[in-house]
């Protein structure tokens, strides 16, 4: 009878070999080009553009997106800027970064001397301008303290809270003031510089958030008016005087 060989089994070192082999040839795998980043996907940003997202988080292409992608990096540059309220940064292999970004969005900006203080509806501070934008101009605050990213501190925080709070309801309602000017007792508020309404927090915050604001501006647009005073009084209702 013929006797069965046995099966040797690798030696110690032949598995050794045969480990570190694997090792290497894994390491010189994810080294090659194959890994090489050639695409920046940027996603959620609508004020800054993709270009201007990836400068920020000092993203580039041609490096190994393995070894060579630092993500706490990259989120700490872009979480330094007001305008980024969350950001996010991940590898989708073989070759792409991907930058998720949520912005602050701009809503108003309070007057601060010759300055114009840009806040969002939290009230963060996101930038300091002399050029007039194209927001909501808020007077009748005096501001005690200003820092990039963090909460405007005004004279009055309850009627600041009472502002930010009618912001909110005018983007709700789709409801627009080129200005407004807002005391302990009334706000004025310029839909056109000829176009005002009147009234006290409460009732004109009422009147946008149960759409009845925005019914008598569709009325008086239909018409063509843009000159007169929109009075609305303590019972909910608006009451129009025109301007001759």
């Amino acid at each position: 009878m013929k006797r069965k060989r046995k099966l040797k089994m690798p030696g110690f070192f032949t598995r050794i070999f045969i480990i570190l082999g694997g090792i290497i040839a894994v390491i010189a795998f994810s080294l090659s080009s194959f890994f090489t980043v050639d695409t920046i996907d940027v996603q959620g940003n609508k004020y800054f553009t993709d270009e201007e997202i990836s400068n920020m988080a000092h993203a580039s292409t041609g490096q190994n997106i393995i070894y060579k992608l630092n993500k706490g990096n990259m989120l700490n540059y872009l979480e330094k800027n007001p305008y980024i309220e969350e950001a996010r940064v991940y590898r989708k292999l073989p070759s792409t970064i991907v930058i998720n970004v949520k912005e602050r969005i701009q809503i108003a900006a309070l007057t601060y001397g010759d300055k114009f203080l840009i806040i969002d509806n939290k009230g963060t501070l996101l930038r300091m301008t002399k050029t007039k934008p194209k927001l909501t101009i808020v007077t009748g605050f005096k501001v005690k303290k200003v820092k990039l990213g963090e909460t405007v501190e005004v004279n009055s925080p309850d009627l600041f809270k009472e502002l930010l709070s009618l912001l909110k309801s005018m983007e709700a309602g789709d409801v627009y003031f080129t200005k407004i000017n807002i005391t302990e007792l009334f706000i004025t508020a310029n839909v056109y510089d000829s176009l005002v309404v009147k009234s006290k927090y409460k009732d004109l915050k009422d009147n946008i958030d149960k759409g009845r604001l925005h019914k008598v501006l569709d009325e008086l647009f239909k018409r063509n008016i843009k000159r007169g005073t929109i009075t609305i009084s303590s019972d909910g209702y608006a009451s129009f005087t025109p301007e001759l």
